[in-house]
């Protein structure tokens, strides 16, 4: 499979993914030929690219370290969450959250070898949704990763689904607005971390590591962030690993007020901020595990020549195998001695 940005896809490409909604719903079958009316169609959902099945890339492989069943599932799970909290209760998500986290925790302790490479498929209008299961699943990763014992990675994926659940009580208008908030919005969106901890613990019996996660997942490391302008160890080891999750993928995503950055700005944002935005321990287990550069996205080479990336190696994310638009060749920028001299110079997505 082959990443191509919207602008790109052109009629009759052949999908090399599904493409569903945060209820579950398939909108477009893996393998469809693609029309002008589905490409139209998916440009209006606000997905920024897809995976194209094709000749060139039929060999790449990309490994998912949650299963499709399990992502689906969990973006379903985010939705009836949310909704169910508008209304003020959350009688039976609380089982199927507990179920889907122990999918999640189960799929990723299985496949720990296996890197985050998917360029996940969001639609705009359910961005809250996605994000969340994305955060969750991103979070597992990193804390499996971190050495988390299993009950505080079952505690780490809830607090991914539940991270941002006050901002069902915040003014839509505000979490929507196309443009930089007012001082007054502002103050109003930072409530949500305290809005969210004061709702779950008043209505469930969450572990405290769930609520502390979610309380602080907006702290910085110096002291900066908020509610309580807590710092360093002061921050719980989980909400200093689901803050990193949670910047990733909304820097990552489509925004009312942004393009999605790409993967390697966002990875070189993290890094640059360590020790003042980010707990640096949880930085480096980042720089470590995720695909700067994702598997099936086109990149441009110091030499000017262009590959698609096929294989990242773990601890040298700059470094990946790619394959040669010109020629078909692979080649590893890691090992193979013609590739010493050479960088990455672009990610094309």
């Amino acid at each position: 499979m082959r990443y191509y940005p919207i602008d790109q896809i052109k009629s009759g490409m052949i999908l090399g993914q599904e493409i569903h909604d945060a209820s579950g719903r398939m909108l477009i079958a893996k393998f469809t030929e693609l029309s002008d009316e589905n490409i139209s169609y998916i440009a209006f959902l606000g997905v920024p690219g897809l995976y194209i099945d094709d000749q060139f890339t039929k060999d790449i492989e990309i490994k998912e370290v949650v299963r499709p069943e399990v992502r689906k599932s969990a973006i379903q799970i985010v939705q009836d969450i949310f909704i169910a909290a508008a209304g003020g209760t959350l009688p039976s998500e609380e089982a199927a959250i507990q179920q889907n986290v122990k999918d999640i925790v189960d799929n990723v302790l299985e496949n720990e070898d296996v890197m985050y490479n998917l360029v996940e498929i969001k639609t705009y209008d359910d961005y809250t949704y996605f994000h969340s299961a994305n955060v969750a699943i991103l979070a597992g990763v990193l804390g499996a990763k971190a050495g988390l014992g299993e009950e505080e990675l079952d505690d780490l994926v809830t607090a991914g689904f539940l991270h941002d659940i006050g901002k069902v009580f915040i003014n839509p208008e505000i979490i929507t607005a196309p443009r930089a908030l007012t001082e007054e919005e502002r103050i109003e969106m930072m409530d949500h971390p305290t809005l969210g901890h004061d709702f779950l613990m008043k209505n469930y019996d969450f572990p405290k590591r769930v609520t502390d996660a979610v309380y602080e997942h907006h702290e910085w490391h110096n002291g900066g962030g908020y509610p309580r302008r807590i710092k360093g160890q002061e921050i719980s080891k989980l909400a200093r690993i689901l803050k990193i999750a949670d910047v990733y993928d909304a820097m990552t995503s489509r925004r009312t007020y942004h393009e999605p950055y790409l993967p390697s700005d966002v990875v070189e944002y993290i890094m640059a901020r360590s020790g003042m935005e980010f707990d640096p321990e949880s930085v480096q287990i980042m720089a470590n595990e995720l695909s700067v550069y994702p598997v099936g996205v086109e990149v441009e080479l110091s030499d000017g020549r262009h590959g698609i990336v096929i294989e990242n190696h773990r601890g040298f994310v700059l470094r990946p195998t790619v394959k040669m638009l010109e020629g078909g060749e692979t080649l590893n920028l890691l090992e193979d001695r013609a590739a010493l001299n050479l960088t990455i110079t672009r990610l094309l997505m």
